[in-house]
């Protein structure tokens, strides 16, 4: 398999080298199809990091999720984490909300590519952060009296291309639109 494609990624590297512009769309490029379902934290590959700096973790991250503005049944919130030891982070990363007792409500995480992914180097105490958009307007067959939704009261939290989960506290109820919430990559403040 690895015969068959470094074949195509010296003719990817080629082509880029000889200066293909780029749609300029603000489409993102392409990563490989994965078995994950749309929360997981899958990312692209990420640039070099220093020999020796992991990747963040659920055991070196601890998180928060603040209120941001809100307006016309849209609301946003910034997911931020702290680093309790240094690593680093590159991408999106994963997000499932729960209820009070810890089950699942429904959760569709949408990657924003404003920004898309760069690398994020922490050291110990410091932060870095998400942007995260939902609505609280029902859509399709949602109930327009009561929650449209299940409330949440927290979320699990993957850091990006780990599968060990933390927790945070997300009490902003329901998230309509069948649990659709935009997320930018992570990025520093």
């Amino acid at each position: 398999m690895i015969r068959l494609l470094a074949p195509l990624c010296a003719l990817a590297l080629l082509l880029t080298a000889c200066g293909t512009k780029s749609a300029g769309n603000g489409a993102q490029p392409l990563t490989p199809a994965s078995e994950s379902p749309p929360t997981s934290s899958t990312t692209t590959v990420p640039p070099s990091t220093s020999p020796g700096v992991p990747r963040c973790s659920a055991a070196t991250l601890s998180g928060t999720v603040k209120a941001e503005d809100a307006g016309a049944g849209n609301r946003y919130a910034t997911l931020v984490v702290t680093a309790r030891s240094r690593c680093t982070l590159y991408g999106y990363g994963g997000l499932q909300l729960v209820d009070t007792q810890g089950k699942p409500t429904p959760t569709n995480l949408i990657r924003t590519p404003n920004p898309g992914p760069a690398l994020v180097s922490l050291q110990p105490g410091q932060t870095a952060h998400k942007t995260l958009h939902w609505t609280v307007v029902p859509t399709g067959d949602e109930p327009v009296t009561g929650p449209c939704e299940p409330p949440s009261a927290g979320a699990t939290v993957i850091p990006p291309d780990e599968t060990q989960p933390f927790t945070v506290v997300y009490d902003f109820g329901s998230v309509c639109d069948k649990g659709r919430i935009e997320g930018s990559a992570y990025l520093k403040p």
